[in-house]
């Protein structure tokens, strides 16, 4: 079967479209029963509207707010360390940064970090969560990444909190070393709510109720 250039160049402009569906960075999916986001990207002294580091590191230490559009109002900011916006993303050396939410969506059971590291020193980085005003330093119960040689290294953290009970704030602690970040994403998954001992009854009562209706109506037309 010989494939029309035409139709082989439709094809792949419909699979880059797909690609790049996720408005935060091309190399983010869309995560699968996500009810609410915040984005950053546009971690530069441009994206910060500054015109030299010392501005924009001191609004990077005071709070920027997640700046992709449909995003929540999270909060990212250095806590300590030297990561500055430069001319292309954060750069630095050793730092501790954090995500910060106050606005989380009812039942939450799951969140879901992605970002754009490119470790430099190949030592890595670490990327623990706190919740209601803890220090619980929880790890991800999914981790994977695609690595591309320190071009747009891709990371995906998955913290499931669906057996924590009610949780309203979280805090999101990334350790990274000599590293450069263009983009993060922070996910809301909700977890369907189980019924009450009532809802099951009543459902079982309906399904009664259907059922004795249909051999009702199968008595009346024999």
């Amino acid at each position: 079967m010989q494939i029309k250039p035409t139709a082989l160049a439709a094809v792949l402009l419909a699979t880059a479209s797909l690609a790049q569906a996720n408005t935060t960075h091309e190399s983010f999916s869309d995560v699968t029963g996500s009810a609410s986001f915040d984005g950053w990207n546009q971690l530069n002294r441009s994206g910060l509207g500054c015109a030299d580091s010392t501005c924009s590191t001191a609004k990077l230490v005071a709070g920027i707010t997640a700046n992709v559009a449909g995003s929540g109002d999270a909060v990212f900011k250095r806590d300590s360390g030297d990561h500055y916006p430069a001319g292309f993303g954060l750069y630095g050396g050793n730092s501790v940064l954090s995500f910060i939410d106050t606005t989380l969506v009812g039942n939450l059971g799951t969140l879901v970090f992605q970002g754009i590291v490119n470790d430099f020193s190949g030592a890595g980085f670490g990327l623990t969560l706190s919740y209601n005003g803890g220090t619980q330093a929880l790890a991800a119960s999914n981790v994977s990444s695609v690595l591309t040689g320190g071009v747009a290294d891709y990371y995906r953290y998955t913290f499931d909190l669906s057996g924590l009970g009610a949780v309203n704030s979280y805090s999101l602690s990334l350790n990274a070393g000599f590293s450069q970040m263009l983009a993060f994403q922070v996910d809301q998954v909700a977890t369907a709510p189980v019924p009450e001992p009532s809802t099951y009854a009543l459902m079982a009562g309906g399904l009664g109720l259907v059922g004795w209706l249909a051999r009702r109506r199968k008595v009346t037309q024999a």
